[in-house]
């Protein structure tokens, strides 16, 4: 403990504790973006710094006194995903309104950052549940806006750059007329039309000037932003962390292990085809939310095919997850869509653990080929099948893993992260 206090005076040393305003569009947990949330909210607090969380009301979200400020919700607060809105003139009007421009949430942050006094606002998510207005709020009240990036909402209309199963940055080439002809949002071309005025009239009235500082956790998207436009003197490469298990599994597990969604752009189709190649001898943990239509299809294919070496596991989480990571040989990322730094490959060599992944995005900037892990190219089962079978040498196992673990603590502590950020932060 007095280590840990004697280590954070020193990195605050000739630093202001700052008041941090952080938005998102949820306040729990519902993946990669909110955990990222509440672990550097729990890291600025421990190095001195106060955090007040800017959100939506949900019956979901985590107790805090500054709920008084959250905006309401799109439908009722029971109503958290757009699957869930029931489709009322009112909720349509409400999801047109929070896609564009909702005034009524730049009066809210306007309201609690004149109550509250903030240094600096740190925004998260909030397309198309908070709108771009909680910029514009932010900057009418004079404060510094940084703003992370967990995905391309900035770049594509879709969010993903995926069509038909395949990369694509049509937009960029033909205008944002492809994403309506192709109806790419939510399958639907009134989705999409809506989306892609928003998208214009964002630039139009050039809202993302206003940002002071981007945090992109990949390389991969800083390039992207600068190729479509942004200047490069705001665009941040700020890796991103997770926790630290503190010791990495030295054990070499019997499994490979694939945790995430079962989606279309996740490519585990990919993977299990692998499986059914490599036979009985090698054994698949697929652990995640199996209810997915894809899931079901997958499942089916396992039984059809007499695949015994295929175990879908469900959700997981807390201990239990983390024992099915160290206990494991590797975890595999067979995805088609250009990832952005996953949570998965940082969690995988916290725990000293070898990843096998694809070979597009920002996935190439965590594994050195033969040093951590293994490429193969996207949606190539074979390719697969062959990684994994150059896992059979244990010797190669043990020296990869150490690596991976190394790999982490160079790269994607909670420590290196937050001194980067904090620098941005900072009121300049």
């Amino acid at each position: 403990m007095r280590e840990d206090l004697h280590d954070a005076l020193n990195q605050n040393k000739g630093r202001t504790n700052l008041r941090v305003l952080i938005v998102n569009y949820r306040y729990f947990i519902s993946g990669g973006p909110e955990r990222y949330m509440f672990n550097i909210k729990d890291k600025l607090e421990r190095e001195g710094h106060e955090v007040i969380p800017f959100s939506i009301l949900a019956d979901k979200n985590e107790e805090t006194p500054y709920s008084r400020y959250f905006v309401e919700p799109i439908g009722g607060t029971d109503q958290t995903y757009f699957e869930d809105y029931k489709k009322t003139p009112k909720t349509i009007l409400q999801m047109i309104g929070r896609s564009i421009y909702s005034f009524r949430v730049k009066r809210a942050i306007k309201k609690i950052i004149s109550e509250v006094n903030p240094d600096v606002v740190y925004i998260l998510h909030f397309v198309n549940k908070l709108s771009p207005s909680v910029i514009t709020g932010a900057k009418q009240m004079g404060k510094r806006v940084v703003v992370r990036l967990s995905d391309y909402y900035l770049l594509c209309p879709r969010f993903d750059f995926m069509y038909e199963n395949r990369p694509c940055e049509a937009c960029q080439i033909d205008g944002y007329s492809s994403c309506i002809k192709r109806k790419c949002v939510k399958e639907s071309r009134s989705a999409s039309l809506i989306r892609v005025a928003a998208m214009m009239i964002h630039k139009t009235i050039n809202v993302y000037s206003k940002v002071d500082a981007f945090v992109c956790p990949s390389r991969f998207l800083m390039e992207k932003l600068v190729e479509y436009g942004f200047p490069a003197e705001k665009v941040h490469n700020v890796l991103t962390f997770t926790e630290d298990p503190k010791q990495s599994g030295n054990s070499i597990g019997e499994y490979g292990l694939y945790m995430g969604r079962i989606t279309e752009e996740k490519g585990v189709e990919s993977l299990v085809q692998a499986y059914k190649e490599l036979g009985h001898g090698y054994r698949l943990k697929i652990v995640a939310d199996d209810s997915t239509a894809i899931a079901g299809q997958l499942k089916e294919y396992v039984r059809e095919n007499s695949m015994d070496n295929v175990e879908f596991l469900g959700f997981k989480s807390g201990e239990e997850l983390r024992e099915l990571v160290r206990d494991s040989r590797f975890v595999c990322v067979p995805s088609i869509w250009y990832e952005n730094i996953p949570n998965t490959i940082l969690e995988a060599h916290a725990n000293g653990k070898p990843v096998l992944c694809s070979r597009i995005g920002s996935l190439t900037e965590l594994i050195d080929e033969g040093y951590n892990g293994f490429l193969f190219e996207p949606l190539d089962s074979k390719g697969i099948a062959d990684c994994v079978r150059k896992l059979d040498d244990e010797g190669l196992v043990l020296r990869i893993s150490e690596n991976a673990r190394e790999s982490f603590e160079k790269k994607y502590t909670e420590k290196v992260h937050y001194e980067k950020l904090i620098d941005l932060l900072e009121v300049k």
